[in-house]
């Protein structure tokens, strides 16, 4: 018992050393950005993504839920925010809690009938449609959102007599809330929210078996992912001082999922990693190809990353050159006994043929 009592603390301790690291590591990433505006941009970005990839690790990593619509909250929180403080006046930090609140709502309102779909591609589906609905309607409701315009001189927040439009200083106060959105979203996971949420990802079956209320947490999972989108959706709208509705749709969400597949969607810290790299990666393609040739390389650089690290980005941290190596070579001789399985089946074919 006392033997256990000691691993426990002595792994309780490393997991706090390592915490402290990548916190370290992603401040670092922020103070070398902070210095140039167009890199502060470009940090702001990736913040923005770590915030609405956070949500996606929880419903479609924890829960197992594939969301295609997370760009669509994203939008219902940038709308949200800018159309507070276009159309009305009110303080920026005022719009926080209310863009959350307006996309958690919303994420109630689909989750309810739609979490009672069966898993896999139906659900896929709807929030993929979804996210055209929210599309159509921003573009429809041109009084309120100004259309295919979108709306333009979002004010910047402002703490007292300081204004934080510079991205330099923007770039702090979002890094603050991604730090803040990390926290409560691993607060979650490891309470026995996030312990029902594993067990409906190992098997829902099981999971109601032993009397989970499945349906609730599902939903739960569902409501939190919308609203840390929400969340991100405001800083979105501040990155540039405008938004409009094409930057929203579904093919969007494809990229955030993407970033927590990359990173690790099993993991907070591993979409937090995906979400930086990606960003940063998009901007250097950017900078190297035209637009055609830019998606060409980002694709064929997230299916090598999807084809030799399974577990995301995050199963590299903490390993050594030597351990990266021999993880590498494992997974191409992992390959090569695939391919020599099917050969003596190719050729009974033949021959049979």
């Amino acid at each position: 018992m006392a033997e256990r009592s000691t691993t426990n603390s002595l792994q309780s301790k490393l997991h706090q050393h390592g915490l402290i690291i990548k916190v370290a590591l992603f401040l670092l990433f922020i103070l070398l950005c902070s210095f140039d505006s167009y890199y502060s941009i470009v940090a702001i970005r990736s913040c923005v993504n770590a915030i609405a990839v956070i949500g996606l690790v929880i419903i479609s990593g924890y829960t197992r839920q594939i969301h295609l619509g997370q760009m669509a909250f994203v939008g219902i929180g940038a709308y949200t925010s800018a159309i507070l403080l276009t159309k009305l006046g009110w303080n920026f930090w005022l719009t926080i809690p209310c863009a959350m609140v307006m996309a958690g709502l919303i994420g109630v309102l689909l989750g309810i009938p739609t979490l009672r779909l069966r898993d896999g591609p139906y659900l896929a589906l709807v929030t993929q449609i979804f996210g055209e609905v929210i599309y159509v309607l921003i573009i429809n409701l041109e009084p309120i959102t100004g259309g295919t315009f979108g709306i333009n001189g979002i004010p910047s927040p402002t703490l007292g007599p300081v204004n934080l439009g510079n991205p330099s200083r923007l770039l702090l106060v979002v890094a603050a809330f991604t730090m803040l959105a990390f926290f409560i979203a691993n607060k979650i996971v490891k309470s026995k929210y996030g312990r029902f949420f594993i067990s409906i990802r190992e098997s829902e079956a099981a999971a109601q078996s032993v009397g989970v209320n499945t349906m609730k947490y599902k939903i739960t999972a569902f409501t939190i992912a919308s609203a840390f989108a929400g969340l991100a959706g405001v800083f979105y709208a501040q990155c540039f001082g405008v938004i409009n509705a094409t930057e929203f749709r579904w093919s969007f969400s494809l990229e955030l999922l993407s970033m927590a597949i990359i990173g690790g969607i099993a993991s907070l810290e591993g979409g937090v990693l995906g979400a930086i790299s990606l960003t940063v990666l998009l901007e250097v393609l950017r900078g190297a190809f035209n637009a055609q040739l830019r998606m060409v390389a980002y694709g064929v650089l997230v299916i090598l990353a999807l084809t030799f690290l399974p577990d995301g980005l995050i199963s590299l941290v903490g390993k050594t050159w030597t351990e990266i190596k021999q993880m590498l070579s494992d997974r191409i001789q992992l390959f090569r006994d695939d391919r020599k399985k099917k050969r003596p089946h190719t050729r009974q074919a033949k021959s049979n043929a």
